[in-house]
């Protein structure tokens, strides 16, 4: 049985600076005390089950967490956000408790607040604005909202940084980190998985959302991709003010209505359907088409407008696909469409080819079996439904690209969404119909003539190579400067068949030496004083001569037979 970690074990190397360690021992330990404050450990004690009768131990629980994680802050407030729409996995008393995290964090003292803003901005509050609330609309883990007014009377919210949490996330984010790589060395089934790849990719989101610059440039790219879209108005993005923003504050145009989470907390009865698929057809087309999403499509980033209308919040989690793993997402997706699991394993194996060819039959056979069970008429996608993909991936050692894994978890985020607040919506069968739309509307006149322009450029810049690489090949040929590289033996059996004649002619090699030894040892005169005699060694030598030979004559014929 493994020993417990120790706090030194998790403190990394002694090249540290002593300021950085000490800082990051006391949170560990800060971290700990607020655990046992909150009665969360031992962690055995937590319910987690769906009996009826310990409901009210669950809800007492899930508030104990709530305020344990609020009180510990920054990123520990985001893991408790995501988990609020884990309900295939927690029971509704801890959803529902951690739910609270979307719209209760404490916000920040307002004159700490007030100092950031005139540092920020370059001038006191009021010469900005020509009003400013100082009590948020919203306090999330990181930022907190405020209504204001520009000077030419423009409403706007001005979305300000939790003063000093940029320094505790980073802080944050590496105890998590070395915890991580900790469980990772001592779990296979961590290892498996790949918790340090996700957990990396976690916190390098994280601590990008602590910069509001690269927010913002967020919010522009998805405000550009929906301006092509078919239907620009169909979903609404806030309009920016750029000038006025910096890395610690963001303002933009103030949207007015209720939060998904809000709705779900006052049980509304209003129906959300249209919202959800306007939102569902969205993210397919930034996924597959535009090459960037918004990634945390949580209750507490999505506002219903009073005209009925979806508007998205809070850009600072948005995931980016290169064009070819695009073309790879929409290949799988006209795949999904004609139920043709082999074009999707195609495409799978185009984005992680396997090692060893001769695992690819297998490695099919387990794609068309996770697409029938996982992705068939009636099933339910969630986060469980990637970790069952990720899963198949590992036992064939294969590894799927990190933004690929981002975004399927992206869209089982939102299905947790979907499944609290529209239980009846089908995330799949609604998937494929809009899909549909969404390649009719890319065979458009417009469309199909700006990726005929596209492909007449690249052929074009092809051409124009194609000479000089011609000259060259001729020049190398000319001079017998041509070379070609071949890769002996890179197919695993080709591998295997050489190791196997190796071994044969070893056998035959060491079997007729000890023949030829036995034969020379009977041939001898027996020698009274030897402590063996020459008749018993030449009988040992014939006898290991009879077995070498006739392995070698065994590998032989198992050879020819699967041959």
């Amino acid at each position: 049985m493994p020993n417990p970690p120790r706090l030194s074990d998790l403190a990394g190397s002694p090249a540290v600076e002593a300021g950085t360690l000490r800082s990051r021992g006391r949170r560990f330990a800060e971290l700990l005390a607020i655990a046992r404050r909150h009665e969360l450990l031992p962690f055995r004690r937590l319910d987690f089950s769906h009996d009826p009768e310990r409901s009210a131990l669950r809800t007492r629980q899930a508030d104990h967490l709530r305020r344990a994680l609020e009180e510990a802050g920054g990123g520990f407030v985001k893991m408790g956000q995501l988990l609020s729409t884990r309900d295939d996995l927690l029971p509704e008393e801890w959803t529902e408790g951690l739910a609270h995290l979307q719209r209760s964090v404490r916000p920040a003292p307002p004159d700490e607040v007030a100092a950031l803003l005139e540092r920020e901005l370059g001038a006191p509050v009021d010469e900005v604005f020509r009003t400013f609330d100082p009590v948020p609309v919203a306090a999330a883990s990181i930022a907190q909202v405020h209504r204001a007014r520009l000077q030419d009377g423009t409403e706007v919210a001005v979305k300000v940084q939790r003063p000093g949490i940029d320094q505790a996330v980073r802080r944050d984010v590496d105890i998590a980190l070395r915890v991580v790589r900790f469980m990772a060395r001592w779990s296979a089934e961590a290892r498996q998985v790949g918790v340090q790849d996700v957990a990396a990719q976690y916190a390098a989101d994280l601590v990008r959302q602590v910069d509001f610059n690269s927010e913002m440039r967020n919010l522009a790219a998805l405000r550009a991709a929906q301006a092509r879209s078919a239907s620009p108005d169909e979903v609404v993005f806030p309009t920016p003010h750029e000038e006025l923003s910096g890395r610690r504050v963001m303002v933009m145009e103030f949207l007015e209505g209720d939060t998904l989470s809000a709705l779900r907390a006052e049980r509304s009865d209003r129906d959300l359907d249209e919202p959800m698929r306007a939102i569902l057809r969205t993210f397919l087309r930034q996924v597959v088409f535009d090459g960037i999403y918004h990634a945390d499509l949580h209750p507490g980033n999505v506002i219903l407008l009073p005209d009925g209308r979806p508007a998205l919040i809070d850009f600072g989690s948005v995931g980016r696909l290169d064009p070819g793993l695009r073309d790879i997402v929409q290949e799988l997706l006209a795949a999904y469409l004609q139920d043709d699991t082999a074009r999707i394993a195609d495409a799978v194996l185009r984005m992680a080819p396997v090692r060893d060819p001769q695992d690819e039959p297998d490695f099919r056979r387990d794609i068309a079996r996770f697409v029938a069970d996982e992705l068939g008429p009636g099933a339910r996608i969630g986060v469980e439904t990637v970790d069952d993909a990720v899963e198949v991936f590992g036992r064939y050692r294969l590894k799927a690209p990190p933004d690929f894994v981002a975004a399927a978890r992206a869209l089982a985020i939102f299905e947790g969404t979907l499944r609290t607040l529209a239980p009846s919506f089908d995330l799949l069968e609604e998937s494929r119909g809009l899909a549909r739309d969404q390649i009719r509307d890319q065979l458009r006149p417009g469309k199909i003539r700006d990726v005929a322009v596209r492909e007449l450029l690249g052929v074009v810049s092809a051409a124009r190579r194609l000479p000089r690489r011609v000259d060259r090949i001729g020049e190398a040929i000319e001079t017998g400067r041509l070379s070609v590289n071949i890769r002996l033996f890179a197919d695993r059996r080709d591998r295997r068949t050489l190791d196997a004649v190796i071994r044969r002619v070893l056998l035959v090699l060491l079997g007729s030496g000890a023949g030829i030894l036995s034969i020379v040892y009977l041939a001898l005169p027996a020698r009274p004083t030897a402590v063996l005699s020459t008749g018993v060694a030449g009988a040992l030598l014939g006898g290991a001569a009879v077995v070498l030979l006739g392995w070698a004559a065994i590998e032989a014929a198992l050879a020819r037979r699967r041959g």
